[in-house]
């Protein structure tokens, strides 16, 4: 038996060390993002850095942008002030499919930061992916 197309979720995929959610083009996507250290204890990030690609067809799709430790309430991301766990909010003009025929593609939210770590009291930098599905929402004529 060949290998079913179009479907991830019906090939057996793994479980990946990461979240992996589903949202429409053009909705806004809401995240809930924690920093660890390397014991897994909460950190405050001293500083955040958001990237945004397309790993379907291997484009950038944002970034990468510097968070402001204040918090943000402008587009295209919406955040409250840096804390060890953050619901962050990408405005949906971010959220577009890079081909619009497309069923579905998938997008790597990357939250690199840098934090004091709670053992050894030194800076060090991470990572905190998030992968996206982003579906397209097709109608008959096409557009919304």
């Amino acid at each position: 038996m060949g290998l079913i197309t179009g479907n991830r979720s019906l090939q057996g995929s793994p479980t990946f060390p990461y979240p992996n959610v589903k949202s429409y083009a053009g909705q806004d996507l809401f995240l809930d993002v924690a920093f660890v250290d390397h014991t897994n204890t909460a950190v405050v990030p001293t500083s955040i850095q958001f990237e945004m690609d397309d790993i379907t067809n291997a484009i950038d799709m944002e970034g990468p942008i510097t968070l402001a430790s204040g918090g943000s309430t402008t587009a295209p991301l919406y955040y409250g002030a840096f804390a060890a766990t953050m619901t962050i909010q990408i405005a949906g003009s971010l959220m577009q499919m890079s081909y619009p025929y497309q069923g579905s593609q998938i997008c790597q939210l990357k939250f690199l930061f840098t934090a004091v770590d709670t053992v050894t009291g030194q800076s060090f930098s991470g990572i905190a992916i998030v992968i996206d599905e982003l579906g397209a929402a097709p109608t008959v004529s096409g557009s919304f």
